[in-house]
C-alpha cells in the first residue's frame, strides 16, 4: 500500500503546484475602498409665500331680471321759426390804395411851370385916406426869373395830384418874405408843402407908400397842373 501513499503524495504535490500557478497567473483584483459622499454645506433660505389666487366663486349669479329705469319723456317744444336771410347781394368792397407816408418816398424836384407874371391878391383892397398916402402893392415881375419855381413832387405826379394853393404872406420892406401860411389848401399836403418851401425864399419889389418901402400882407396863388408845360 506504499505505492498508494506515494501516489497520494504526488497528487497532493501536483495540486499544490497547480494552486500556486493559478494564483501567479490570475490578475490582481483591486482592493475595494469605501467612498463617502461629499457633504454639502449651505444656509437655509425661506421660500416666499405663494400668491393667493382667488378662486372664482362657484355660486352662479341669480337669474332675477334687472329692473330697467323708466325713461323720462322730454317735453315737446314748438320749433323756433328763424327768419330767412335776405337774398340781397353783398356790398362790393373796393380796396383803396392808401398813400404811403411822405418820408418813406423821396420826391424828385421838378419845377412847376408858372405863369409869366403871377399877380398877388391884395388883402387891403380899399384905401383909407385917414391912414395917409395910398400904398402901391408889391410886385414879383422883377424877380420872376430868379425865384425858384415850386417843385412838383414825383409821387404827386404818379398819383395825378393837381390843385391850387393860396398862401397868405407878408412881404417885408426889404422885399423878403416874412410870415407865411396856407390860406386855401390844394387838397394835397405834398403840394401845399412844396409851395410853402419855394415861396418862402422868393424876393419881391416891396410895397411903396409915399415913395418908401413898407411891409405888406397879401395872398399869393400857386397852381399845380400836370397839363401845363
Amino acid at each position: 500500500m506504499q505505492w498508494q501513499r506515494q501516489l497520494t503524495v504526488v497528487v497532493g504535490v501536483l495540486l499544490a503546484h497547480a494552486g500556486v500557478l493559478v494564483l501567479v497567473l490570475s490578475p490582481h483584483q483591486p482592493q475595494l475602498s469605501r467612498v463617502e459622499p461629499p457633504r454639502i454645506s449651505g444656509v437655509f433660505i425661506q421660500a416666499p409665500p405663494a400668491e393667493l389666487v382667488q378662486k372664482p366663486s362657484s355660486k352662479q349669479p341669480s337669474s332675477q331680471p334687472v329692473k330697467q329705469p323708466t325713461p323720462i319723456s322730454k317735453p315737446k317744444t314748438d320749433p323756433i321759426l328763424r327768419p330767412k336771410p335776405d337774398a340781397r347781394p353783398a356790398p362790393v368792397v373796393t380796396e383803396i390804395d392808401n398813400p404811403t407816408p411822405d418820408a418813406a418816398e423821396p420826391d424828385i424836384v421838378e419845377p412847376v411851370s408858372q405863369p409869366p407874371e403871377p399877380s398877388p391878391v391884395q388883402v387891403e383892397s380899399e384905401h383909407d385916406e385917414s391912414l395917409g398916402a395910398p400904398i402901391t402893392p408889391p410886385r414879383i415881375d422883377a424877380y420872376h426869373h430868379s425865384n425858384a419855381d415850386p417843385a412838383y413832387p414825383s409821387s404827386s405826379r404818379r398819383r395825378g395830384e393837381e390843385g391850387a394853393v393860396i398862401l397868405e404872406l407878408v412881404v417885408l420892406a426889404d422885399g423878403t418874405v416874412g410870415d407865411i401860411k396856407v390860406k386855401v389848401s390844394s387838397g394835397h399836403p405834398r403840394l401845399d408843402r412844396s409851395a410853402l418851401k419855394a415861396v418862402k425864399t422868393w424876393r419881391y419889389t416891396p410895397a411903396q407908400q409915399d415913395g418908401k418901402p413898407v411891409d405888406y400882407r397879401y395872398l399869393q396863388p400857386i397852381t399845380f397842373s400836370l397839363h401845363e408845360r
